[in-house]
């Protein structure tokens, strides 16, 4: 089963994003990976972003968030990328599950 962790700062917004075992031959999987391509790309050609990745066991993308001018429109696409992704896990339970986690918190 192929798992996607959202990852969320302390204000909730969405800053990153673990892929791990999604498979491009599954329906769920080729929607789910051409879905984050897709926000990957506007987020960088579009929006000037820039975006981290890291391939190990999982796949790890880092959205960088220190533009606070660009914060309507990253959440904006990003809410999107999450609403995708939960249809898609919502559609394909038994192939997708979409997690999330707040990251960086102190206590």
């Amino acid at each position: 089963m192929g798992e996607i962790l959202i990852r969320r700062d302390e204000r909730s917004r969405v800053n990153g994003l673990s892929v791990r075992n999604v498979e491009a031959d599954s329906a769920a999987g080729r929607s789910a990976l051409h879905l984050i391509q897709a926000v990957t790309s506007s987020l960088v050609d579009y929006l000037h972003v820039p975006v981290d990745s890291t391939v190990t066991d999982a796949t790890e993308l880092l959205i960088d968030r220190d533009d606070a001018h660009l914060d309507r429109e990253l959440d904006a696409v990003l809410a999107t990328l999450v609403i995708g992704l939960r249809m898609l896990s919502e559609e394909y339970p038994g192939d997708l599950v979409v997690e999330e986690a707040t990251v960086g918190v102190e206590v």
